[in-house]
């Protein structure tokens, strides 16, 4: 069980990406979540996007989006038109099979007006 935080640092209303990236990635054993606030104990808190593995199985709102190849590991999270309440800590959960192993990167967004 991996824990690390990262901060990007944006201007309001433009596009940011939060990064998420997973070397071993396998589309037969990972899904993975992104959640707003740390990564709790297990899943994702109030999730925002959720893959399959292949790809997106569902999402909270059309402004969060996975832009990059999930079959290669990369779930970085995309908002579209952020606001200040996008401000704060996401999560992004990779599940690994087996006990403890899921990956958890947190990252904090900071929204600063232009």
């Amino acid at each position: 069980m991996v824990t690390s935080e990262t901060v990007v640092t944006e201007v309001l209303g433009h596009r940011v990406t939060l990064p998420c990236l997973y070397s071993s990635w396998s589309h037969n054993s990972n899904s993975m979540c992104w959640g707003k606030d740390q990564c709790p104990y297990s899943g994702c808190k109030e999730a925002l996007i959720r893959t399959d593995g292949m790809r997106v199985t569902s999402r909270k709102s059309a402004k969060y989006r996975l832009q990059g190849t999930i079959p290669r590991g990369d779930v970085s999270l995309t908002i579209l038109n952020p606001s200040e309440s996008d401000s704060g800590v996401y999560c992004c959960r990779i599940e690994v099979p087996g006990w403890f192993n899921d990956v958890k990167i947190n990252v904090r967004l900071n929204l600063q007006r232009a």
